[in-house]
This record gives C-alpha cells, structure tokens and sequence, in this order.
C-alpha cells in the first residue's frame, strides 16, 4: 500500500534511478553526436586539402622562380611565355588559400596573416611591371627585379606553408583530446548505465520474490480463510443444533407450564387465586419472548429466517393490535389511539406475522416507557418520489407505521445505541423497565429484511416518535381467516394417537384432548407409536420429533411405509423446535403439518379440524393468520372482580342488548351516507367491548369505525354483518363460561 513508508522509500528510489538514467542516456547521446560532429568537421577540413594547397602553393613558387631563371639565362619569346604561364598558375594557388576557409582558420594568425600580405604584394607590384611593359614583353632590368623580390619571398610562402600546417595540427590536437575526454564520459555513462540497469534488474527480482512470497502468503491466507470458513459453518451448524436443542430442552416444560396454567386458569378460582395464576401465566409468557428473541436473532445472523408475505387486512391488524395492547395501557392509565390514514390500501402483501412483531415491540415499549399521557400508532401512505426502483409502480405503497408516545424521551447518546444489541440507553432503565435489548435490533432488521427501516426522533423527556417504513404492494383481498372457539366441538370424537416423552405435556394434551372431546393414547417415543398404529387404529397421530429409542421423524417415515389405509394417516409434528429447518424436515419426512410448542388450544382445535376426518363441508379452511381468542382474559377478570357478581352480570347483558340495537343505526347511518355517524357509532361499540375484554366484539367494530372514506357500501355492509356474528359469538361465549344466562 501506498501509506506503508517501506513502499513509499521504494517508489521514490525506482524514481530517481529512473530520472538519473534517463539524464545518463540523453548526456551520452549528447556526446556521441558532439563526436559524429567533430569527426564531420575533420572530414570536410581533409577534404578541402588546405594542406595540399599550401603545399602546391610552395611547389609553384619554386616552379617560378626556375622559370624565371630560365628566361633571364635564355632571353626569348618562349621563355617569357613559359613564364607568364607559370606565374598565373602561382597566382591561381595562391587564389586557392587565401578563399574564405583559410582566412576563417587563420584569421588570428598574425605571422600568417603577414606572409600572405608579402605574398599578394609581390603580385601586385608584379602585375603593375608587367602592365607598365611595351606589349607584355618583359626587358632584362624587370627580370632581375622579379629574381630579387621571388628570392625575398621565399620565407613568406614557407611561413603560409608552416603556419597553416601548425594551425591545423593543433586544431587536430585539440579535437583529438576533445574526443578522447568524451570517450571517458561516455563509458563513464555506460558504466553507470549498466550500474543502474543492474539495480533495476535487482529491484525487479526483489520485487518478483516479494510477489511471489505475497502470492504465496494469499494462497496461505486463502487457505486459512476456507478452513477458517468450514470451522465457522460447522461452528454455526453446532450453535443451530445447539439452539434447536435448547429451543426443545425450554421449550418442552415451558409448553407444560403455560398449558397447565391454561387449564388451571379456567378451574374455579377465588380472586387471589386467579390473580396469581394470571401473573404466573405473563411471566411464563414472557420468558417464551425472551425465548423467542434469542432465537429470532439466530435466525437473522445464520439468514435462515424466511418471508413468508401474504394478504393482510390492515384494518384487522390493527384491531388485533388495540386488543392486545390496551389492557397494557389502561394498566397504566396512558390514552391508545390507533388510525389507518383514508388513503392506505385496506389489503397489502406483507410477512403479517413479522410485521405484528414489529409494531407489538414499539407499541410495548412505547407503553413501557410512557407514565403518563398517550401511544398512538398512524398508518399513513408517503407521498413523495423516493420510492424503491423495483416497488412495483402503481401498485406499490411506501407504507409509515409512526409509534408516538409521551413518555421520558431519549437524549442523543441514547438514540445513537438504541438499536444496538443488548441495549437499552443505560444500565438504570434496564433495572429500571426490564428486557433483554433485542427488540430494537430485531425489529430493525426485520424491517430491512422487508425492504424498508426504522427510525427514531426523540428528546429527552419529551417522548419518542419512531416510523416505520415498508414497502408494501397493495393486493387483492385475501381469504377471510376462520376464528375457531375453544367451545366448537369436531363432526365426531377422534380417536388420536400421540408421541410425548415428557410427563407434564402428556397430562396437558390428555386434558386439552379431553375438553374438546377426544380420546388418546399416548406413547413415550416412536417406536411404541409405529407399534400401536400397526396394532390399531387412530384418525391422526401427533408426533414428537425429539423423544427416545425413535425419534419423530424415523417413525413418520416408518408410517409412510406400512400398507394402507395406514400408511395415508394423518401426522403432525409437535414439537418445540422453533426453526424453519425444523419444519421443512418434518415435512420432507411426511408429516403432514407442523404444530409448534407450546400448542395453544385454538391451534390444536383448528389443526384436529383441518386434519380431522370430518365431512368436507364442515372442515374449516387452511388459516391465514393465528386464531384470535374471544376474550381478554385480564381485563375481564379485572372488570369481575371490581363488581359485585350480579352487577357485572346485568353490565354484560347491558352491553350485549344496547350493542345489539346499535345495529339498526349503523345500518341507517350507512343508508343516508352518514360516514361521521357510522364511524361515531362503532367507536363506541369498540370502546366498550374492550374495556369489557371483548375482544371478538372489538376487532369488527374497530375494522368498520376505519373503513376509508372511499369503502364501498359492500364493504361496510359486510362490516355490519361481521359485527352482528360476533356479538351473537360474545353472548355465547359469556353464557358458557356462566357469565350471563
């Protein structure tokens, strides 16, 4: 990396030899061309011969100098012919070295410059004799005359010749040494070329070896790294089953206590009693959501948890989500207020069951940090541009679910960690409200697992507002799903075989079996359960998947073999186990359902109706959502016990009967198209079934106080006739639990 300073050292030195042999190379290419030059200027100067010149120059003087002889010993017009001949040609050479060369080269020359001046006045005076001569004819005093002055010329030419031949042997000299001082400079360049060239060399093996050890450290790490993998996924395969097993070892009693506690709760019981079977009853709850946390996060770190979206009627979410909470909220005096904005789509496409599970965290927070005041929960449509590329167009909706509550507020430090695991602001509000700190983090998670988020603005003592924004898709109304009452009873008793090693769920189920009617028998593993199907006959078999000798699925498999009708028998899982794997194996196997512990009464009624071999028009369809209990065990229990029997008995027939007429007047207020009465009107009849515990009177009553001002009349009509079944549905109940008459 380019911030390590090894690296860096080792970049800028690459550098600098790289800048130094560039300089190296374009020094030597300056000298060699100063060399090719100077070898150029020698060439041209040879060829231009001044030498030779000189020399031919010397060779005519003395030529004419002979000549000149001859014709003062042999007078005649021949000689003096000869004689004119030879000193042109002395002339001519003479022309030759005094040219521009020559005159360049010597030019600070003064001896030279002297002798040729000596020489081109012998000319001079010659050519003024010659001219001054009768017809060119030379007498005999001019012939002695010109001996005289060719013999004092004699030093002049010799001098031109020895000057000339001295200057350009020192310029030879001179060039030679100029030569050979670039010749060293140039194999000094060379050489420290070839110095650089080698550290290069040496700097790129280094650089090789250091690739190749860091190649081979990568393949180390790689190596390290999937074996370090294959330990993490067995690791995470050891926690799952870790998980799956504790899932099973709490589960298992817990699915015991709550299901005795059930029962004990409808036993007759003083007040003192009921109260402290109820407080029995939260607490076991809510260690099966500290349970449910842990394991939830599991299955968020490992991304084996699942989506499963479906149709939900918002309306009836949130009807659920009044009921469950309100009891909570009238604990605490605090005011719960929950609206479904007139343009969100009544049916979205959602995982109903994640999405209860995040708006039940905020809202039980919200209600758990608040004292005094009110929690209220809006349902409304954004409108803006930033919706998701991929949400779909016009059928998409960027749902906000806004949680706002007036309770001790945050300050910055608080929200920056909120969403951490396991915290809760401080150590003080853990002691001081309880919880594990999971919640916050799951419900984050969740969200983004649906493609939105949470956020939060709050001020410390000033409450919290925390939105919730999902995307998503309105859909087509889904089917209505089917609450089944602890009181319906099947076409006929079932005969059922069950598979339950531990003690405590084999009493809760032979009870809970036994209240709705059926008849069982109960095998401590699989082996005895295979053996006692071969023997008799069951309608259906509740299987275990963890119990001794043979394990729930090894016997299910071994069902499915037998010859039919046996092996076409009805089997579901009962187990503890609260993963998706757990489910999917007890499928693959051959199950064919999955009931998970601990098993609600509702649950198991509904499974023994889906699975029973009652006539076809009489089984109650597959459900969508969880069954919804009737009533508000708490908060009937609490409004009973503050009244005299028979005042709380004439209080519910009061209701049942002024309810009852209420329906007249929604349907009137529906006819004349009187929204603000019809809404009037069923948040009456809502408010006084919850603080009755009412729950099945509450949930249709709060659908149609939230119908939105767009709702069709069908719709409100269907919502009218939902509210006349329940109430009838609450009357029945009461009367069966000894309520009312």
């Amino acid at each position: 990396m380019l911030s390590d300073p090894v690296q860096r050292k080792r970049r800028t030195l690459l550098t600098l030899m790289a800048a130094a042999l560039a300089l190296a190379f374009g020094a030597v290419f300056y000298l060699e061309g100063r060399q090719v030059n100077m070898l150029q200027a020698s060439v041209r100067t040879e060829h231009d011969s001044l030498v030779w010149s000189m020399f031919q120059l010397e060779v005519e003087y003395l030529k004419l100098q002979g000549e000149l002889q001859h014709a003062i010993d042999k007078p005649g017009v021949a000689s003096l012919e000869s004689l004119k001949t030879r000193y042109e040609i002395f002339v001519s050479r003479l022309g030759v070295i005094a040219g521009d060369q020559a005159s360049n080269m010597m030019q600070d020359d003064l001896a030279y410059q002297q002798a040729l001046a000596q020489v081109r006045g012998f000319v001079l005076w010659f050519d003024a004799q010659a001219s001054r001569s009768n017809g060119g004819a030379f007498d005999e005093t001019l012939l002695h005359n010109t001996q005289q002055r060719m013999a004092e010329l004699y030093t002049p030419v010799r001098d031109l010749s020895l000057r000339l031949s001295q200057h350009l042997a020192a310029q030879a000299t001179q060039r030679i040494a100029l030569i050979r001082d670039q010749s060293k400079y140039s194999i000094g360049l060379t050489l420290f070329q070839c110095v650089l060239t080698l550290g290069f060399a040496l700097l790129a093996l280094q650089q090789f070896r250091r690739l190749d050890a860091r190649r081979k450290a990568l393949e180390t790490l790689a190596q390290n790294l999937s074996e370090a993998r294959t330990e993490a996924e067995a690791a995470n395969r050891a926690k799952s089953v870790f998980l799956a097993n504790m899932s099973h070892e709490v589960r298992t009693p817990l699915h015991g206590l709550l299901g005795m506690l059930s029962l004990l709760k409808d036993s007759p019981l003083n007040e003192v009693q009921q109260e402290q079977v109820a407080t029995a009853g939260e607490s076991a709850r809510h260690l099966l959501v500290i349970l449910n946390d842990i394991l939830d996060m599991s299955k968020l770190e490992s991304g084996s948890l699942q989506m499963s979206p479906e149709p939900v009627e918002l309306p009836r979410l949130l009807a659920e989500l009044e009921a469950l909470m309100l009891p909570q909220a009238q604990a605490k005096q605090l005011a719960l207020q929950l609206t479904l904005g007139p343009d969100v789509p009544r049916w979205v496409r959602a995982d109903v069951t994640r999405l209860r599970q995040i708006l039940l965290n905020l809202l039980s927070n919200a209600i758990k940090f608040c004292e005094a005041g009110a929690v209220s929960l809006d349902v409304t449509l954004r409108h803006d541009e930033d919706l998701p590329a991929d949400s779909g167009t016009a059928s998409a909706a960027m749902l906000r679910f806004t949680v706002i509550d007036t309770g001790i507020g945050m300050d910055d430090a608080t929200q920056n960690r909120l969403f951490e695991r396991f915290s809760q602001g401080d150590a003080s509000t853990s002691r001081r409200f309880g919880g594990t700190g999971l919640g916050l983090e799951i419900s984050r998670n969740l969200a983004r697992r649906m493609g939105g988020d949470i956020r939060v603005n709050s001020a410390l003592n000033l409450g919290s507002t925390f939105i919730v924004e999902l995307p998503l898709p309105a859909c087509e109304p889904g089917v209505a799903p089917v609450v089944v009452q602890a009181s319906n009873q099947p076409a006929r008793s079932l005969r059922i075989l069950v598979s339950e090693d531990h003690e405590i769920n084999r009493k809760y189920l032979e009870a809970v079996l036994q209240r709705l009617g059926h008849s069982a028998r109960f095998c401590h593993n699989g082996k005895e359960a295979l053996q006692a199907l071969m023997r008799e006959d069951f309608d259906i078999v509740l299987m275990d998947l963890h119990t001794p000798v043979m394990d729930g699925l090894t016997a299910t498999e071994a069902m499915r073999a037998l010859p039919a009708p046996k092996r076409h028998i009805k089997i579901v899982a009962l187990t503890a186990d609260a993963f998706e794997e757990s489910r999917q194996r007890a499928l693959a196997a051959g199950m064919d359902d999955f009931l998970g512990k601990p098993v609600h009464i509702a649950d198991l009624q509904a499974m023994l109706l889906r699975h029973g071999p009652a006539p076809a028009a009489e089984r109650a369809p597959t459900p969508q959502a969880e069954p919804l209990p009737a009533v508000d065990q708490q908060t009937l229990n609490q409004v009973r016990s503050a009244l005299p029997p028979e005042t709380f008995k004439q209080l519910l027939q009061a209701f049942l009967r002024d309810e009852a007429q209420s329906l007249p007047n929604l349907e009137r207020a529906l006819r004349e198209q009187s929204r603000s009465d019809l809404r009037q009107t069923a948040h009456s009849v809502k408010g006084a079934a919850l603080s009755l515990g009412l729950l099945v009177v509450s949930r249709p009553a709060m659908v149609l106080e939230q119908l939105p001002a767009d709702a069709s009349p069908a719709a409100a009509e269907h919502a009218i006739r939902e509210l006349r079944v329940a109430l009838g549905q609450a009357r029945q109940v009461c009367q069966e639990m000894g309520l009312i008459s």
